[in-house]
């Protein structure tokens, strides 16, 4: 069974039940084993399993079971993608179930094991015609456990028929002149729940968890990032205008040089400092000089790579949180710079395409009369930027997976038997590490950046905010410094909502998350990209969203980039006008999330959050709700 390997990612993982054509064309039912499988090299491995770690111990903190992970130390996860080894599969499945079914007589038998199926097993021994069928059925449980469907046991009894039009869910069998049922039902052996049968490849058998993250490593950026704590705080503090882009560039230029004793600010000045005196000896100065001509001597150096005046000033700008705690300071500043990289690596990819020339474009092309046919709606939509970010390389990773829902608090809303268990992957050779199944692929996308500033207005008049929260909105360093200390990007699940004591960043990621579907599906009507052609990275921390192409589907480049370039006014207008109305109105607009495959639900492949925290009334006022919110796009 061979795959490309990002599609594997998605489609095609050890534990889950897939469905091919065998050779003869015929539709059977495997469950998938193992990967031969080599590990990824070229990732950021510590920040990958520091998100991986934070979303198990958010799903254990929701009542969910994470006792088949080991998160105690270091390197508890390794990353590895397909072998791709000439003449060796890459995924290996077994054939499951082994119940077959005549669709003619209704007979049926049970093979012991794959091996036995043969050009043989496809002709009814009962009637002789070639219309024999798998039965592809599985039992799941919330406790992880499965297995294939299987003919119950009648004691007795040893010719059982299926009659799947008139009832799938059972068998039957003779007893005398009467039909009596056999029940296909079992109870779990794990944790006693009555289990029911299911299509063997229903998402409901399996739920995927999965992180979609820019990689960030080349040579130099690696270099940095191995600096640790401090390279952090150097991208914290260029966030806050401590360092322009370029003196950021000059860093990435010379890292052993910035890094190093020599060039330490200390070590800078004290040269100054000597030089300074050395003058003023000779007469070209008093001591009442001395700051000023150090400060002189300091500026027309030359020397900007020195790194710590900007890790002074991140420490600055959070000393009281630093002041408060310093590990969970510490870990905020891993956390918070990490998602800075990224939205970094989109920002400045190595070919842009810009809002500028989109605008030069559409003019060229006759397409908008005015600049103000986009300007306008981007205020309308609160983005503040746009731009297309081609080469962007996306890493796609899944760490384990649930069975019947992802969220253990629904779970446990629906009373059930059992914790809902996170399941783990094989470990490696050496059994210290669980294995993450991953792919990279390289791509396109266009990054909107939506105003912190008019979020933070939007909270106020929807007092989710009092006016004594709010920062000096002219300010736009106060603006994402409250940003920083207030949407918190760490409470933000892969998989259920985000509780209600984190208000401010259930709204946020709310509207930002709303945005994204409403831009995913407008973006892939007008592209011509299908629904499960494009995805989302959502960065709370600058309240930015960044939808690319997922080349698993063979997605052709361009089609995003051709879209900004020759139809994004038609893309901003059709944006706010679709999706302001829903085919099942009123009845959507009645639901509390205001919400629905028909207009903010996207396919789970295309989604990280599992379509949680989505909703119309984000972006309008829906005055039907009990409770109506003014609309992000309606302010």
């Amino acid at each position: 069974m061979k795959r490309g390997k990002s599609q594997a990612v998605y489609k095609f993982l050890p534990g889950m039940w897939v469905s091919e054509k065998n050779d003869a064309g015929r539709a059977v039912t495997a469950e998938i084993n193992n990967w031969n499988n080599r590990k990824m090299e070229n990732i950021y491995h510590n920040f990958i399993e520091g998100e991986i770690k934070r979303q198990i111990f958010l799903f254990g903190k929701r009542g969910g079971d994470i006792n088949s992970f080991n998160l105690n130390g270091e390197n508890c996860f390794m990353v590895v993608e397909p072998a791709c080894n000439e003449g060796i599969p890459d995924i290996i499945g077994t054939m499951s179930p082994l119940l077959f079914y005549c669709s003619s007589c209704h007979a049926t038998f049970q093979k012991q094991s794959a091996g036995q199926v043969d050009s043989r097993t496809w002709w009814c021994s009962a009637c002789n015609k070639q219309s024999i069928k798998q039965l592809q059925m599985v039992y799941t449980c919330e406790c992880g456990y499965a297995q294939p469907i299987k003919r119950p046991f009648v004691k007795g009894v040893s010719e059982l028929l299926y009659k799947p039009n008139v009832n799938p869910n059972k068998m039957f069998y003779r007893q005398g002149n009467a039909e009596k049922v056999a029940e296909f039902a079992i109870f779990c052996p794990n944790c006693q729940s009555r289990l029911v049968p299911d299509n063997a490849e229903s998402s409901r058998n399996y739920k995927p968890f999965s992180l979609r993250l820019i990689n960030l490593v080349d040579k130099r950026s690696g270099d940095f990032f191995e600096k640790g704590e401090e390279a952090q705080k150097i991208v914290i503090a260029k966030w806050f205008d401590k360092l322009t882009q370029d003196e950021y560039e000059a860093i990435l230029d010379n890292v052993a040089l910035a890094f190093s004793d020599t060039m330490r600010d200390t070590e800078q000045r004290k040269k100054a400092e000597e030089q300074a005196r050395q003058l003023i000896a000779a007469g070209f100065g008093t001591e009442e000089d001395l700051e000023k001509m150090v400060a002189n001597l300091l500026q027309n150096s030359g020397n900007n790579v020195g790194i710590d005046r900007y890790v002074s000033a991140c420490d600055d700008l959070f000393a009281v949180v630093k002041n408060a705690n310093e590990e969970v300071y510490k870990q905020w500043v891993s956390s918070y710079a990490y998602k800075l990289m990224q939205y970094d690596t989109i920002k400045y990819a190595r070919q842009v395409f810009s809002l500028e020339d989109t605008i030069d474009k559409q003019m060229a092309l006759e397409f908008i009369d005015d600049p103000s046919d986009i300007l306008n709606m981007h205020k309308r939509l609160g983005i503040v930027n746009m731009q297309v970010s081609c080469d962007i390389k996306v890493i796609s990773c899944t760490y384990g997976y649930t069975r019947k829902t992802a969220d253990p608090m629904i779970s446990q809303k629906q009373n059930s038997k059992c914790r809902l268990k996170l399941n783990a992957y094989e470990k490696t050779k050496d059994g210290n590490a669980n294995l993450v199944y991953g792919a990279e692929l390289e791509t396109e996308g266009i990054l909107f950046e939506v105003s912190q500033r008019k979020i933070i207005e939007w909270l106020r008049i929807n007092n989710v905010i009092t006016e004594e929260q709010m920062p000096d909105v002219e300010d736009e360093i106060a603006i994402k410094k409250w940003f920083a200390e207030n949407v918190k990007g760490d409470v933000v699940s892969m998989f259920g909502e985000i509780e209600e004591s984190e208000k401010i960043t259930k709204y946020v990621f709310g509207l930002l998350h709303s945005m994204a579907h409403a831009f995913i599906k407008t973006a892939g009507e007008i592209s011509g990209l299908s629904g499960n052609s494009l995805t989302e990275i959502i960065i709370v921390e600058t309240a930015s969203i960044f939808i690319y192409a997922q080349t698993t589907q063979a997605v052709p480049l361009g089609a995003l980039s051709g879209m900004a370039e020759n139809n994004y006014a038609q893309f901003l207008n059709k944006v706010y006008s679709d999706t302001r109305n829903c085919v099942f109105d009123p009845i959507c607009t009645d639901r509390d999330d205001t919400s629905c495959s028909a207009c903010m639900i996207i396919p789970e492949i295309s989604c990280n959050h599992f379509n949680n925290e989505l909703g119309r009334k984000y972006l309008y006022t829906i005055e039907t709700m009990d409770q109506p919110i003014t609309g992000f796009w309606e302010m």
